[in-house]
């Protein structure tokens, strides 16, 4: 191989399954944004599966923008990822901040 070719299709292999490195406030985003979505996801499913959007703003007058069932269906999924990102940042946080648990003193002999 001459050198005007350029490197060798095995270098490029070995650079391109280096890990990247992220962030720890990537990876804490990514952490608590994935799974809050999944479980939102899931929520709307199930929720929807039973409740019509179009009918809450029945007797009431809504927004024009909330008159449809997509609006409706929308909303609904966000205020689900909000409260599940919620638990899982809180869930992270408690993680984070846990005191390390304390060696065992002494054994037990039964």
């Amino acid at each position: 191989m001459r050198a005007e070719d350029g490197p060798e299709p095995a270098q490029d292999a070995e650079d391109e399954s280096q890990p990247v490195a992220w962030s720890q406030l990537a990876q804490d985003m990514a952490v608590t944004l994935w799974p809050s979505f999944l479980a939102a996801s899931v929520a709307t499913m199930f929720f929807f599966a039973f409740f019509d959007p179009s009918f809450f703003g029945e007797g009431a007058a809504p927004p024009r923008w909330l008159t449809s069932r997509m609006a409706g269906y929308a909303v609904g999924f966000f205020f689900f990822w909000a409260i599940a990102t919620l638990s899982s940042a809180l869930t992270l946080y408690l993680v984070r901040t846990a005191s390390p648990p304390r060696p065992r003193t002494g054994s037990r002999t039964h």
